[in-house]
């Protein structure tokens, strides 16, 4: 991640790579556990969800893993949503028009189901990480770009295809997905399955560039060669 300072016509340029190994000396068992104390709650007031989250906690770094273990442990992703999504993002994607009035009507239904029913896809589960770090005092950015196998057009006509969060640690970003960290839908009935994935919380980004294209490319936090 690039850090401009600006000190009169000087400019200085610092790199930052950050790594999940940061917070090696972490113990995470206390925040999982207050995770799991508050499971079930509902979505109806964030501010006091969120309080009662990290009040109990003393780093930034804590704070955000039960936000991010909470909501992945309570949120299910949506087979339907996820490829509706698909499906109309890529057949609008050459009227800009037809594309954002569709837009426009499909958040509301997101977040309808996701507010109701506890049911989502990237664009809940990178909102709700947003917005109860937010409210916890934290610094968190929703990253739209790619995943494996989808990628930018040269064209430039393909739209994202996913979502993401970067959030801001110790004077640092990092990177993580909760819609992958969740769980998985199984084909056979489209139903969702609550399987956490550890891995794809603050994910080294080197690691995460294997598999998330950034629309901005700042955001993949790589150092510059």
């Amino acid at each position: 991640m690039k850090h401009f300072i600006f000190l009169g016509i000087f400019s200085f340029t610092i790199l930052v790579q950050a790594q999940r190994s940061d917070f090696s000396t972490i113990d995470f068992q206390n925040a999982d556990e207050i995770a799991r104390r508050y499971k079930g709650e509902d979505l109806s007031n964030l501010p006091i969800l969120s309080l009662q989250l990290t009040a109990q906690l003393k780093t930034d770094v804590e704070r955000f893993r039960v936000i991010y273990k909470w909501v992945c442990e309570n949120i299910k992703g949506n087979y339907h949503l996820t490829t509706e999504s698909s499906y109309k993002q890529r057949k609008l994607r050459n009227d800009s028009i037809a594309l954002f009035r569709w837009h426009h009507s499909f958040k509301k239904e997101v977040f309808t189901k996701l507010l109701q029913e506890k049911e989502t896809l990237c664009t809940g589960y990178t909102y709700l990480i947003k917005e109860m770090s937010n409210l916890a005092g934290l610094e968190c950015e929703i990253i739209n770009g790619f995943t494996e196998g989808y990628h930018l057009k040269k064209s430039g006509k393909e739209v994202p295809n996913h979502s993401w969060n970067a959030i801001k640690l110790n004077g640092k970003w990092y990177l993580c997905d909760a819609t992958w960290s969740s769980g998985i839908i199984d084909m056979n009935g489209y139903n969702f399955i609550f399987q956490y994935d550890d891995s794809f919380f603050l994910m080294e980004p080197s690691n995460f560039a294997k598999s998330h294209t950034p629309i901005e490319e700042k955001w993949t936090l790589l150092e510059a060669n």
